[in-house]
């Protein structure tokens, strides 16, 4: 049995309800029994939005967007050719391109479609997130194939700048290295851990378990939904894929029972006027077959979006646990020694 630590911190506080009194308050830390990374959870405070938030200002097409068809294949570049022959990748409306920054050593940007500059949380279509993701798959096949070392593939996305987003056009991002991220290697680490003690994989028994206990959602096809124990964000779900370890293994079906969860869960934000938010479906990595790892779709929401406010976190550092800088420490340190002389 996964052991689910839960510690009661015995918190206090003045009650602003009755003249400041201070009064006990329910404040429990919880402890992830995979990586051991703990969370808080403080009982009766709500940050659920009390309306929808009004997007026009961000959202409306007023400047330029290399997402948008119009200009699309003007703007954006091809892969290279010995890794996708045809150059771009597009299915349906759905389209993938090399990613110009170089987040990892093989990256790229999918677009769930380049005729809308926007597509609003309850206006996706399982049909748009399954051609998006079975390309992005696509792509990762084919950069295994021609770089068998880049064996640790991830498929994130950032939705709304107060997500970290730096363009307002629906997109998602692949990341395919010969080293893990942080999160990644940590997931890995606890998933052999636990492997060569009980000779079970650990997330077939967490999903096992699961379905019996209140934090169980629902299952399409292939994929186990839940909520996690001890969440890193505020509304996570993960979504558990049953006997598929690595990116590379998904099939057609895989990513339709995928795509038929999300649809499910950007409903339940929608209807709970959240918009933003991360997601990311982690890969094992070239030991992923032997010690039963399985993908894991996780998905927290942000804060509603601001129109002056873009966030500099990430998917990267709010569920890969890798933070993204564009300054290295020794120019920071170069630019601040003259402040000091």
């Amino acid at each position: 049995m996964i052991e689910f630590s839960e510690i009661d911190l015995g918190a206090r506080a003045p009650d602003i309800s009755d003249g400041g009194k201070w009064k006990s308050v329910p404040l429990v830390q919880r402890v992830d029994p995979l990586t051991l990374k703990t969370c808080r959870i403080l009982t009766g405070v709500k940050l659920q939005p009390e309306s929808p938030p009004d997007l026009a200002e961000i959202t409306d097409s007023g400047g330029f967007c290399p997402f948008c068809e119009d200009v699309f294949e003007r703007v954006t570049f091809e892969f290279e050719r010995d890794v996708i022959p045809v150059g771009r990748l597009r299915k349906n409306k759905a389209a993938i391109v090399p990613n110009i920054m170089a987040y990892s050593g093989y990256s790229s940007v999918g677009i769930y479609d380049t005729t809308r500059h926007f597509i609003k949380l309850g206006q996706f279509t399982k049909e748009l997130l399954t051609d998006a993701l079975s390309l992005m798959v696509e792509h990762a096949k084919a950069v295994r194939l021609a770089r068998p070392d880049l064996a640790w593939s991830s498929i994130s996305a950032n939705y709304l700048p107060s997500s970290g987003s730096s363009v307002v056009h629906p997109h998602l991002q692949s990341s395919h290295d010969f080293q893990p991220m942080l999160g990644q290697n940590e997931w890995v680490e606890g998933a052999k851990r636990y492997f060569h003690e009980t000779s079970r994989p650990y997330f077939d028994d967490l999903v096992s378990q699961e379905k019996n206990s209140s934090r169980y959602v629902g299952t399409t096809g292939s994929v186990t939904w839940l909520t996690p124990f001890a969440p890193r964000g505020f509304q996570e779900v993960w979504g558990v894929f049953s006997d598929i370890g690595d990116i590379v293994q998904l099939s057609d079906e895989n990513t339709s029972d995928l795509a038929e969860g999300m649809i499910r869960v950007f409903k339940y934000y929608d209807a709970h006027n959240f918009s933003a938010f991360n997601y990311s479906l982690v890969g094992g990595g070239p030991e992923s077959s032997s010690m039963g790892f399985r993908l894991v779709f996780r998905i927290l929401v942000r804060s509603n979006p601001d129109r002056h406010y873009r966030s500099d976190v990430t998917y990267f550092e709010r569920l890969l646990e890798e933070p993204l800088l564009d300054v290295s420490p020794e120019e920071v340190a170069k630019a601040a020694r003259d402040y000091f002389n």
